[in-house]
């Protein structure tokens, strides 16, 4: 059994250690209250584009070079969401394991398809690099408001090489945001776009608005400068979810780990007690005996 003075210091090391963990869970709550707000509206923005993409096809069947499939799939290219930083509990281990999967999902259904990655976050990079997997770019360092992502400008990049076919599917992965206790590492083919998934709202109690709705100058007008904004906003929604993710998970870890802190101490004070006491028994065996001596 450890000595009283290293007891001591045990004592001091994880309360100060519980303050850190505390004030982390403090600041990523706060975090997460604003960037929930933003997800929300992020949502809202997605799902009227989806709406307004909806009354256009529901009359006609418009093309868009963004929708065309490709066969055979030579080519992939994988967009990677993820956190810049650690402390965040499963966080970043869930990201990396859906990459993995996606790449084996992939590889089964293209054989010998070749893939590369687009990655914004310094974890999934260093989880690239660790496994020696190849990819073309990578943004490690970010902000924490997604609006300052550069994710409007990889998009627009992306679109070009789609169209200029440099690679014939594109695969977002990034965290879904459901509430603070659930997050889903999430995969889904971004290019082409999914015409039956884009017609369809998600939001609850969201629905088609009914009527006549006039599009000016034309509807096939409106249609082609719809369609590259609605994978835009995908992203976008998807950046958002994935930072409110990652200070979900930070939140409930660092409250995980301060209930671990505070259950140490409870133990630690236990045995520093019994230690103390211990000596203090033994010290009155002593001066007894002492007493008992000189007699």
């Amino acid at each position: 059994m450890a000595g009283l003075k290293e007891i001591r210091r045990r004592l001091k090391s994880v309360n100060n250690t519980k303050k850190i963990t505390y004030a982390m869970k403090l600041v990523s709550a706060a975090k997460l209250r604003k960037t929930q707000d933003a997800v929300v509206r992020s949502r809202a923005y997605t799902e009227a584009l989806r709406g307004v993409l909806a009354q256009l096809q529901a009359g006609s069947e418009f093309s868009h070079p963004l929708l065309e499939a490709r066969t055979p799939v030579k080519r992939v290219r994988i967009f990677v969401l993820g956190a810049g930083r650690g402390l965040c509990g499963g966080f970043n281990t869930n990201t990396n394991r859906r990459v993995e999967a996606l790449y084996g999902e992939l590889r089964a259904k293209y054989p010998g398809v070749e893939i590369s990655s687009v990655i914004l976050g310094k974890k999934p990079a260093e989880y690239y690099r660790r496994t020696s997997k190849s990819y073309i770019e990578a943004i490690e360092v970010l902000s924490d408001d997604p609006n300052n992502w550069p994710t409007q400008e990889i998009c627009q990049r992306l679109e070009i090489e789609f169209l200029k076919g440099e690679f014939d599917e594109l695969h977002l992965v990034y965290t879904c945001f459901r509430s603070a206790m659930l997050t889903i590492p999430t995969a889904e083919r971004l290019l082409p776009l999914n015409r039956e998934l884009l017609a369809t709202t998600t939001t609850v109690g969201a629905s088609v608005a009914t009527g006549i709705t006039l599009f000016e100058p034309n509807p096939q007008r409106v249609f082609d400068a719809v369609v590259p904004r609605i994978m835009r906003a995908i992203v976008r929604q998807a950046s958002f979810d994935t930072r409110a993710s990652e200070h979900a998970n930070r939140m409930t870890a660092m409250d995980s780990a301060t209930k671990n802190a505070k259950d140490l101490i409870h133990s630690l004070t236990l045995t520093r007690n019994k230690l103390r006491q211990t000596g203090i028994t033994s010290q009155l065996l002593d001066i007894v005996g002492g007493a008992e001596a000189l007699k």
